[in-house]
């Protein structure tokens, strides 16, 4: 339960490869990070914790090997240029908390329609009862090359480049897409979190297209947050939330 308790209540949740760009045939080792913000804290991988993770480059898709109660919580060897998409999908998880927490929960991550649903029932001032997921995204940059940087991995809530990682022109648009079930999602809020010393943090609503705009300062590894939240059916629960994350090294375009 120890273990459990900061799984549960952190909201970002989000994988780091030990190398984010590197070549072929090298192995890339995984750690798992929960906060705020980076850099996080580093967490073994649970039992019950993956429903399923798996990696997908221009050859195919494979599971990912790892083992519970390890920090290294997956691994993989590359296995062509370009992009290989990593995907973790965790199981659902109960989370309740108090009508305060709850509520700074929602404004924190600009979850609005469920403040207004609440307040329209009379319920901001009852306990948040959830039930939650998460769907956690990194990019691996094989061989100085990112082709495939914008495919789908298949999480239900899925943040994806538009924008050349390897061809970051320094503030101007940086673009991400966010689906959910395969559809554009507008109106949620998606943060940009530079891992830097301080944190670089940026945030901004996604558009009809399910798209937003950074004009990110700097390059380095990015980290991309949204979450999306709906009246849950089951009855032990109010609502059913997707946490979404992505993390990319980003490089400079060399022209510039």
């Amino acid at each position: 339960m120890l273990m459990l308790a900061p799984l549960a209540k952190a909201h970002e949740f989000w994988l780091v490869p030990h190398d984010a760009q590197t070549g072929l045939e090298q192995k890339v080792v995984f750690e798992l990070r929960v906060g705020p913000t980076w850099p996080g804290v580093q967490t073994p991988r649970i039992e019950n914790l993956v429903n399923w993770f798996k990696a997908k480059d221009a050859q195919g898709e494979w599971n990912v090997a790892g083992r519970d109660h390890t920090f290294a919580v997956g691994n993989f060897t590359t296995r062509v240029p370009g992009a290989t998409l990593v995907g973790m999908r965790t199981n659902s998880a109960h989370l309740e908390l108090s009508a305060t927490e709850f509520n700074q929960y929602l404004n924190e991550e600009g979850l609005n329609e469920v403040i207004k649903t609440r307040e329209r029932f009379g319920l901001s001032d009852a306990p948040g009862r959830e039930n939650f997921s998460r769907c956690a995204k990194s990019i691996v940059l094989v061989d100085g090359q990112s082709q495939g940087y914008d495919e789908r991995i298949g999480l239900p809530l899925e943040l994806i480049p538009q924008t050349d990682p390897l061809a970051l022109d320094i503030g101007k648009p940086f673009v991400i897409q966010l689906l959910f079930l395969g559809e554009p999602l507008p109106n949620t809020l998606i943060k940009a979190q530079l891992k830097a010393d301080p944190v670089v943090e940026l945030t901004a609503t996604s558009d009809s297209q399910g798209q937003v705009e950074f004009a990110l300062p700097s390059a380095g590894l990015w980290l991309f947050n949204a979450v999306h939240m709906e009246p849950s059916s089951e009855d032990d629960s109010d609502w059913e939330s997707l946490w979404a994350s992505m993390t990319v090294q980003l490089s400079k375009n060399p022209s510039e």
